[in-house]
C-alpha cells in the first residue's frame, strides 16, 4: 500500500450549480468558498510546519505567536496581500468597468443585432 494520495480532478464536468437567482451572488459565493479552501490548506501547512519545527527543536511553541516581523518583511507581505486581493477581485473589477462603460447585456445584444443588420 502506498502513502501517496491520488490527485483530485481540477475541474468538475457539467454545469456549475446555481443556488441563487442572481448570478453575481453565485459568483461571490464561489469566490468565498475558493478562498475558504485556500485558507484551510494554508492553516494545515502552517500547523504542519509548527509541529515539525517544535519536534526538531528549532521552533518553540510560542515562537510564531510572539514573532514581530521587521519592516521589509511586513512590506513584502503587504505587497503580496494586495496582489492576491487584486486577483480575487479581478472579475468584479471587469464587470464594474463594463457597467461604467455602458456595457450591459442589453447593449451587447443591441450591438450583435446591429452587426447582423449591417448597421455597425
Amino acid at each position: 500500500m502506498t502513502s501517496e494520495m491520488s490527485p483530485l480532478p481540477r475541474f468538475v464536468a457539467g454545469a456549475r450549480p446555481g443556488f441563487h437567482t442572481e448570478p453575481a451572488i453565485d459568483r461571490l459565493v464561489a469566490m468565498v468558498l475558493a478562498l475558504t479552501r485556500e485558507v484551510s490548506m494554508l492553516r494545515d501547512r502552517v500547523d504542519t510546519l509548527e509541529i515539525l519545527g517544535e519536534q526538531a527543536g528549532w521552533l518553540g511553541a510560542e515562537a510564531v505567536e510572539t514573532y514581530v516581523p521587521p519592516l521589509p518583511v511586513r512590506q513584502r507581505r503587504e505587497a503580496g496581500r494586495e496582489a492576491m486581493i487584486g486577483r480575487v477581485l479581478a472579475i468584479m473589477a471587469e464587470e464594474i468597468a463594463d457597467l461604467e462603460a455602458g456595457e450591459t447585456d442589453d447593449s451587447y445584444w443591441a450591438t450583435v443585432s446591429g452587426i447582423e443588420k449591417g448597421e455597425v
